[in-house]
């Protein structure tokens, strides 16, 4: 079993490639599209929790690479920076005790509404009329 190291977990630009001396190209591991915020603490999860093999296993049974890290408990930093921020704990049980307090509080605000949409008379969109 190989481990991820620095030597063999290179990124470029916006993607993170496992190179060895048969694959100096590399093979790909993860891309972030929207920019490089979460890049070296994906890097820094896969070195601790993952093993070669079992990362691509894992990729060729068809999951996403944060699909993947997520069942190492593995947060983005800026999921991580709103539970410290809210008082959740850093965990995924934590973000999904988040999500699920977030639409509770939605659905709350949806029901206090004091108007509802309604068709308009003469079929041109739609207007809101009190409660």
């Amino acid at each position: 079993m190989t481990k991820f190291t620095k030597e063999n977990l290179v990124k470029h630009g916006c993607y993170v490639m496992y190179v060895t001396s048969e694959n100096p190209r590399g093979r790909f591991v993860a891309r972030f599209k929207r920019g490089r915020s979460g890049i070296a603490t994906f890097m820094t999860h896969l070195r601790k929790k993952w093993l070669v093999e079992d990362y691509f296993a894992e990729e060729a049974a068809g999951l996403a690479p944060l699909q993947i890290v997520a069942k190492t408990n593995y947060l983005q930093p800026h999921i991580k920076k709103e539970l410290k921020r809210e008082g959740y704990p850093l965990t995924t049980a934590g973000k999904k005790q988040m999500i699920r307090d977030q639409v509770k509080a939605w659905e709350a605000r949806q029901t206090a509404r004091a108007w509802e949409m309604v068709e308009r008379p003469d079929g041109n969109g739609f207007m809101r009329v009190e409660k």
